[in-house]
């Protein structure tokens, strides 16, 4: 799964203009859509088809300010499935750093070991094994924060694209609405259809926002799988990064001279 920027800044810009497009249509376009509803030859002759335009115009803002509102609930976290991408990267960045010191220290991987024994270098064979057996879980470690934080950012790209989508249908319904309103026989339909595109955007958001909660919930688990790997007392004696024990490398003497403690091969 990958992160598109340039389309996730796209969702970003659509939702912004979502907003600024219906606060102009409850400030100005459905005041505009009542006065010309009431301006109607026929309206005027009927004191009952008034109060049902003047109706029609109060549950259409009230519509328009419930859905602007819950959107922009939902818009303040529209940054972090960016900020997981950025962070996915730097992961994956961490992995490759500590793989590479994994594989540097690694004694089977070092020429040197091979050539000399003694002492220090048995102790060296153990230390390095240690510490390159942490370097590797740490590099797990890594892989799994990225894939997860990666996993959160295409699941919020794709939970911001949907609220984009109910945005654009509602838009769809207020603007007919306020056309059926602006004719002043149509109110009463303005009415019900406000209603019905309310009713299905609500049942759009809170789906989109459940299946959202349990995505997370599983990215969730993940992090705590993570967490279980740090607490792994047998990487990381007392939770802390293997001594390096460097002192018991300080024996540089020659086996054979009957002073050293290693000899070369």
């Amino acid at each position: 799964m990958t992160f598109d920027v340039a389309g996730y800044n796209s969702i970003i810009d659509g939702i912004e203009k979502f907003f600024t497009e219906v606060d102009y249509q409850i400030n100005t376009g459905i005041p505009l859509a009542k006065t010309d509803g009431l301006d109607q030859p026929y309206v005027r002759l009927l004191a009952p088809l008034q109060n049902l335009v003047k109706t029609a115009a109060t549950k259409l803002i009230e519509a328009a300010q419930w859905i602007w509102g819950k959107i922009k609930e939902i818009y303040h976290g529209i940054r972090a499935p960016y900020e997981m991408y950025t962070r996915s990267n730097e992961w994956a960045s961490i992995r490759q750093i500590v793989t590479t010191a994994q594989s540097t220290i690694d004694p089977n991987n070092l020429e040197a070991n091979r050539t000399w024994k003694g002492a220090a270098q048995l102790s060296y064979l153990k230390t390095g094994t240690a510490q390159s057996g942490a370097a590797k879980t740490l590099g797990d470690i890594s892989d799994k924060a990225r894939s997860a934080l990666m996993d959160c950012a295409v699941g919020g790209f794709a939970f911001y694209a949907g609220i984009l989508a109910i945005t654009g249908n509602f838009l769809v319904g207020l603007l007919r609405a306020i056309a059926e309103l602006a004719s002043g026989v149509g109110a009463g339909v303005s009415i019900a259809d406000i209603a019905a595109t309310s009713g299905v955007g609500a049942a759009q958001l809170w789906a989109a926002v459940t299946a959202l909660t349990a995505f997370l919930g599983l990215q969730y688990k993940a992090y705590g799988d993570i967490n279980s790997t740090l607490s792994d007392n047998g990487t990381f004696p007392g939770g802390a990064w293997p001594a390096s024990q460097a002192s018991t490398f300080e024996d540089a003497s020659v086996e054979g001279d009957n002073e050293s403690k290693w000899r070369l091969n």
